[in-house]
């Protein structure tokens, strides 16, 4: 870690510190208004990873979570403002760790890592919001925080996911079991735009009954450097969430991509890739949880994997599936502890991991993780 690194980590620290105390007391005079509501939460956990993988340094491939590997670390510590009054909200989150470290942007927009959503909405009927500002994606089976998924770690269809986006968004629940959102965005994954295009986004959300729900999200857009050829990206994502009895849920995940001019056999065609997960928690104990992922990816042509090197000598994209079982204990309601055991298997021609002075097509993974949420 470097010496200027360790001053912004402490400024940052002494600002996060300075603006809680700025909203508590905020906060007494907030409530005084008829109609309005400001809630302060937050959330903190700290991980340790090991993996097999002697790729030459500390990171870990694929993991926007736990990415770094053999030490004890802040995953992510967050505080939370949320403001409504009447037919206005606001949600701002500051944050911290090396989830925002190692995926959010870096220089020269670095500063950009500390804001996790910053967004204002107005209200102009009943059950239409209008917001503006930073936001979390809302593509993926997966979320960002540990706590509020199945496993520690997150699929390769997840990784792929972007993981903010930064815009426009109109939300309108139709019935309490159906609702639904358009996107007007910067781009897939940026905050700050690299081109003069937008991307347009939709969520379409459906609860027939209790125990099921049904999402479709989708990204459409140019996501090429400005001055670079114009490749249409479509970007399709399902959701389904099922719990057939009590303490047992599913998770069903499924991403289907396709961009123009991307063929690597003939780059006037346009190319695709698929991924999905499939994940199963059951609460078999009060407190005590036991889970399990199967995962697959399949991006032959690098539309958002890149392209890695081969034994055959030709570039390709990722193609790679995994399995991952994890069990978990609640302290208490707020609270978890967690360990989990992944492995990652490669197509046998890529060369992607490192074990000792050779390649490997697997990766296998132990991850521990503990947090909370105040």
């Amino acid at each position: 870690m470097t010496k200027n690194y360790s001053k912004i980590q402490l400024v940052v620290f002494l600002l996060c510190i300075t603006m809680l105390n700025i909203l508590l007391m905020s906060n007494l005079n907030i409530k005084a208004q008829s109609g309005s509501d400001f809630k302060i939460s937050g959330y903190a956990d700290t991980y340790y990873a090991y993996d097999n993988d002697n790729n030459g340094n500390s990171l870990r491939q694929f993991s926007v979570i736990s990415p770094v590997r053999d030490q004890f670390r802040i995953n992510l510590a967050q505080i939370t403002g949320k403001y409504t009054y009447k037919n206005l909200r606001s949600t701002v989150t500051l944050q911290f760790g090396d989830i925002p470290r190692y995926n959010w942007p870096q220089a020269p927009n670095e500063y950009l890592q500390y804001i996790q959503e910053a967004n204002v909405g107005f209200s102009p009927a009943k059950n239409l919001w209008i917001d503006a500002g930073y936001f979390l994606t809302h593509v993926g089976a997966e979320g960002l925080l540990p706590v509020y998924n199945y496993m520690n770690t997150q699929s390769l269809a997840t990784y792929y996911e972007p993981i903010y986006q930064s815009g426009v968004k109109v939300s309108y629940d139709f019935s309490d079991k159906v609702y639904g959102s358009l996107y007007l965005l910067n781009g897939y994954n940026v905050l700050a735009d690299n081109n003069l295009n937008k991307s347009f986004g939709m969520q379409l959300g459906v609860k027939p009954v209790s125990n099921l729900e049904i999402i479709y999200n989708n990204i459409t857009g140019n996501e090429q450097s400005q001055g670079s050829p114009g490749k249409m990206r479509i970007y399709n994502n399902l959701v389904v969430k099922y719990s057939p009895v009590k303490k047992l849920d599913f998770l069903l995940g499924a991403d289907f991509a396709t961009q123009q001019k991307s063929d690597l056999n003939d780059t006037a065609n346009s190319a695709s890739m698929f991924s999905g997960l499939l994940a199963v928690r059951y609460n078999f104990v009060t407190g005590f949880y036991v889970s399990a992922r199967g995962e697959y990816h399949e991006d032959k042509n690098g539309i958002l994997s890149g392209l890695y090197p081969t034994l055959n000598g030709v570039s390709a994209g990722l193609k790679a599936s995994g399995f991952a079982f994890g069990l978990q204990f609640n302290p208490t309601e707020n609270s978890f502890i967690r360990t989990e055991a992944r492995i990652l298997k490669t197509d046998s021609e890529l060369i992607i991991f490192t074990k000792g002075n050779t390649f490997s097509e697997t990766r296998t993974e132990i991850t521990l993780g503990t947090g909370i949420v105040f």
